[in-house]
């Protein structure tokens, strides 16, 4: 089962309504990234010559992140300690829009750590600085509080569970049921074996290795993992359990449920994070609408976004929907599409005009355009060619060809026709299209919008939509 770009669209575009709640173990990844072209004469290890290094959110942070990343709102809620790694894991989740990290700080317990390093593209070691032991009740009691506050609020929660002492048995079963009073369904990504801690999921998302262990598999072949997760969701009271294969794909059982898709094919760089990536985004598609065999397809194809990436790595919406191959480039000559919207004219409707580089299309330019489109009744986007992107950005702009942003805009409901212009301004494509209302996103005085003074004399109306503050390409590359 795939997902098509017209399907991505409208579950993206959704999913910036929900708020999700997120519940465990967070971590710091710290990537130490070098050159290795000696063997040490101490003792027969590799020399790395550290030429750069780089921090992310990690684990339940790394879901968060996911979460907001596409436009959704999260409350992450997990302990750290008093110590420099929860100051540089608070700094790197700031800037994420939408994103209210709730940490609770214990002292004397390490803010939990993963330190990878690479060699050119392969990692060589990981250095792991932790404290595994289950947190007190007390301190349980304070998650547990947290959690609850947020529960009403939420769309679905989540657990992360790393096993690095955030969530307790005691803890996972409250928080269950605290959500079930509150008619929330709760996914979990589990790490312990024992799937009673996990009693009363809705679904619980292990990878083989967890699921052979938890079941005592002997045999890894379809149909023993699918008799091994239906008989785990009767022994627990779990709904599902959706099983990720690696290369293999993924497979739904429980309740009826009996579905395997396959991996999407793509060059895999680096599989850090990308269990967060399945869960965060299985969650959001479910939460948009999506039904289960869907969503699961939806976290199947995001997943194979970003294995393709350096480290612990999110997605943004332009860059889902453009993996939803074939990609058929939109015609977006402005003579192909005049006769169109003259007809529109002749019918009464209003045209409005907006214009952008829309380079990795993501939740800030979702909203400005579906905010556009309740303006007027046919929404015309002027899109920046490559080199009016490249001159206005600079020589590593933009990230996607002008033919890739054309089709992910074609996607959007609200985008009722594509023109590509080649200057600098779009200048002279309004004064060829004569739009009822111009609309343009931003802080901008309304006469210093490209346009105004030709729309105005025609009669029509110049108009701007406030950004959602965070959601930037730059601030996503920078991420």
């Amino acid at each position: 089962m795939s997902i098509s770009a017209k399907q991505a669209a409208g579950y993206l575009d959704a999913i910036c309504q929900l708020n999700i709640l997120v519940v465990g173990d967070v971590m710091l990844d710290r990537f130490i990234d070098g050159k290795v072209e000696r063997i040490s004469p101490e003792a027969p290890v590799p020399v790395l010559s550290q030429t750069k290094t780089a921090t992310m959110p990690g684990g339940s942070a790394n879901v968060a992140r996911n979460i907001c990343q596409l436009g959704a709102s999260c409350t992450l809620i997990g302990i750290t300690g008093k110590d420099e790694a929860a100051s540089q894991l608070t700094s790197a989740l700031a800037p994420i829009a939408g994103l209210n990290f709730c940490p609770i700080t214990l002292v004397g317990r390490p803010t939990t750590t993963k330190t990878r390093f690479r060699a050119g593209t392969q990692q060589i070691m990981r250095l792991d600085d932790e404290v595994t032991s289950h947190i007190s009740q007390k301190d349980a009691k304070g998650v547990y509080d947290m959690a609850r506050q947020h529960i009403a609020d939420a769309d679905l929660v989540i657990l992360s569970d790393y096993a690095k002492g955030c969530l307790a048995p005691a803890l996972i079963a409250d928080i269950i049921k605290a959500a079930h009073e509150a008619g929330k369904k709760v996914i979990i990504d589990p790490k312990s074996h024992d799937f009673t801690h996990y009693r009363g999921a809705f679904l619980v998302t292990p990878n083989l290795s967890e699921l052979t262990k938890a079941a005592q598999l002997q045999s890894t072949d379809n149909d023993a993992i699918a008799n091994a997760a239906n008989a785990l969701c009767k022994r627990h009271n779990i709904l599902h359990i959706l099983t990720t294969l690696s290369a293999k794909g993924m497979r739904l059982d429980g309740h009826g449920m009996a579905h395997h898709i396959p991996s999407v094919t793509k060059d895999v760089f680096d599989v850090s994070g990308a269990g967060d990536t399945v869960v965060a985004s299985l969650a959001l598609a479910y939460g948009s609408g999506a039904d289960l065999k869907t969503a699961m397809a939806f976290a199947n194809q995001a997943a194979s976004i970003v294995v393709s990436k350096a480290g612990t790595a999110a997605y943004s919406a332009g860059e889902f929907i453009a993996s939803c191959e074939p990609i058929s480039a939109p015609s977006t000559s402005l003579d192909a599409q005049i006769s169109q919207i003259q007809s529109w004219r002749d019918e009464g409707m209003k045209i409005g005009f907006t214009n952008g580089c829309f380079d990795m299309v993501h939740s800030g330019h979702l909203h400005v355009l579906r905010q556009a489109r309740t303006h007027c009744d046919k929404l015309i986007v002027g899109l920046n060619s490559n080199n009016s992107v490249t001159a206005l950005k600079g020589p590593s702009r933009p990230i996607q060809s002008e033919d890739i942003r054309a089709f992910v805009l074609a996607q959007l409901a609200y985008c009722d026709a594509v023109i590509l212009f080649e200057d600098d301004t779009p200048l002279a494509l309004i004064e060829a299209l004569n739009p009822d209302v111009l609309i343009k996103g931003g802080d901008y005085a309304l006469s210093e919008i490209v346009g105004h003074d030709h729309v105005t004399k025609k009669g029509g109306t110049v108009l701007t939509i406030p950004l959602l503050e965070g959601h930037s390409t730059t601030a996503f590359l920078a991420q």
